[in-house]
């Protein structure tokens, strides 16, 4: 048996024979001169309108399966096919060069695709390789080479270097039990969809496609981040009981999940969803949360083509809490920075941006157009939703105070306007910053609650980048110095009636629930499919 690791990018187990998608060869142009131009123009429409009708195809494909907000990624390709800079480009060339239509619109895209990988912007990029998929179905289509390349006949675990949306959609779903890739990221289209779909899906496993061969038995062992290669049949039986257990437990653990987590001695905890999209709030109401412990607004961000205004963000904001609407939530501010770049903010490169101008830094830099509005959005969902504000990289006692002072003053500005907003929704601190959660006692009087950030808390407690794989093993080595400062915040802060929650990964841990429990924390917040089972553990506690 051999073992690869790689990287999460949608959970579950799978077992099940390799099937390899291979790449395609590289597509061969070849210029031709003194061409009917028209003819060209006409073949050049023909195929685009072929690709756009195969595009369709595939939503319709997989709208049984799909929200709208994932389908919205097969209707913007649509606009990417139709993009008049690239049309009136690839036309000019045929016109003027007498060039034929593959070759031209091979040069015009190519250019785009050039430029947009150039950016250090994580949107644009995606943009490119969307943008690359489009281009090479068209040019296949000019060129009369149309062969399926993803076809799975068997219910098998997909191979590939990389894998695209057109390629997910082109396979049988029956037939899809996982997917395990070289290339890809976390937040590409691709994992988009395979998250949505339910289909496991590791990526980042150097050279897969050269080791497997198809046939060969695979585990996709997510919850150790590994997969395993022909493994003995002992370990095969053993992964094949933990599906079947796996899929009992879940559908009882999700009959139960609507009720309350209590222990056998009466404590009750809380159990939150993270969520960051539409999606993610419709699944929170599936697996039975108890409202939204972090709604993580940056997403709205981070997924527009332009600044998102007050409007639009109550809008998407309603949307999302409406799927809990007698709930409580808890909204963050912004939090992003040069880490995330969004392509209508002039951010510059930094060499450490999880420590630099981001979150409420960055906001209060663009204050008028990125955190006022947003404030705004808060204020006005308060009227009709139960929420707090969450608060993100506070330092030191200013950040605290600033940030609750724009509050009171949108808060008097929407009043004047006459939105009577009586009443401010808490506003509480994410404890993310060391020095926040060794001061406890500088915030108490102005903080109405705390969530404990761990993901963060722990890399810069353990000065190692938890996005970084050459050293994101340190992470989870400093859990027992987050505890530490958990409880000792704990001891200050809940005997002054304030509630500790916990949104990080630590969160979910079942091996420390009990001392969450213990310390007096009253809530925890985690992906929306862990909770069934979080619940379950916490009715099992004494």
């Amino acid at each position: 048996m051999k073992t690869l690791q790689g990287i999460v990018a949608s959970w579950g187990l799978a077992i099940g024979e390799a099937q390899i998608l291979y790449s395609d060869d590289p597509i061969e142009i070849k210029k031709q001169t003194g061409i009917n131009s028209e003819n060209e123009i006409s073949n050049l429409k023909k195929a685009i309108d072929k690709t756009i009708k195969k595009i369709d195809s595939q939503k319709v494909n997989l709208s049984a399966n799909l929200s709208e907000k994932e389908l919205e990624i097969y209707t913007a390709f649509n606009s990417i096919l139709n993009d008049p800079e690239v049309l009136d480009q690839t036309r000019d060339l045929i016109k003027k060069q007498n060039f034929n239509a593959a070759y031209s619109y091979y040069q015009v895209t190519r250019n785009f695709i050039s430029e947009l990988e150039s950016l250090d912007d994580e949107y644009l990029n995606r943009r490119a390789e969307d943008l690359k998929m489009l281009s090479d179905m068209v040019l296949k289509s000019l060129l009369g080479d149309e062969k399926v390349t993803s076809k799975v006949n068997n219910p098998s675990i997909v191979i590939a270097e990389k894998i695209d949306p057109s390629q997910i959609a082109e396979i049988n779903q029956t037939n899809l039990l996982g997917i395990i890739t070289t290339e890809g990221g976390v937040t590409d289209h691709s994992s988009i969809i395979a998250k949505a779909l339910g289909v496991p899906y590791i990526l980042g496993v150097k050279n897969v496609v050269n080791i497997v061969r198809n046939g060969d038995k695979i585990i996709l062992d997510s919850k150790n981040k590994c997969i395993h290669i022909n493994p003995e049949k002992e370990i095969s039986q053993k992964f094949e009981k933990e599906i079947l257990k796996e899929k009992s437990i879940n559908k009882n653990q999700l009959i139960k999940s609507k009720y309350e987590a209590i222990t056998k001695s009466g404590k009750k905890v809380d159990i939150m969803a993270n969520v960051g999209s539409l999606d993610d709030a419709v699944q929170a109401k599936r697996f039975g949360a108890d409202g939204i412990g972090l709604l993580r607004t940056e997403l709205c961000f981070l997924e527009s083509y332009k600044m998102p205004d007050e409007k639009s963000q109550l809008e998407l904001y309603s949307k999302i809490l409406n799927n809990l609407p007698e709930k409580t939530h808890t909204l963050r501010l912004i939090d992003f920075g040069s880490d995330k770049k969004v392509s209508y903010l002039p951010l510059q490169n930094e060499e450490n941006p999880a420590l630099g101008q981001r979150a409420l830094r960055l906001g209060f830099s663009y204050y008028e157009t990125l955190l006022k509005p947003q404030i705004r959005a808060f204020l006005k969902l308060s009227k009709d939703f139960n929420i707090k504000i969450l608060c993100p990289m506070i330092a030191n006692i200013n950040d605290l105070d600033e940030i609750i002072t724009a509050i009171h003053k949108e808060q008097k500005e929407l009043n004047q306007q006459g939105e009577n907003i009586e009443k401010l929704p808490p506003i509480g601190i994410m404890v993310e910053v060391p020095n926040v959660a060794l001061n406890p006692n500088d915030f108490i009087s102005k903080a109405d609650f705390f969530s404990f950030g761990t993901n963060d808390l722990a890399q810069f407690l353990m000065a190692a980048d938890r996005t970084n794989k050459n050293v994101s093993h340190y992470i989870e080595s400093g859990n027992q110095s987050v505890l530490k400062l958990i409880r000792n915040f704990a001891l200050e802060v809940i005997s002054k009636k304030k509630e500790i929650s916990i949104c990080g990964e630590l969160a979910s841990n079942i091996n420390y629930l009990n001392e969450f429990i213990d310390i007096g924390i009253s809530s925890l917040s985690m992906p929306p499919m862990l909770i069934p089972k979080i619940k379950e553990e916490i009715r099992s506690l004494k």
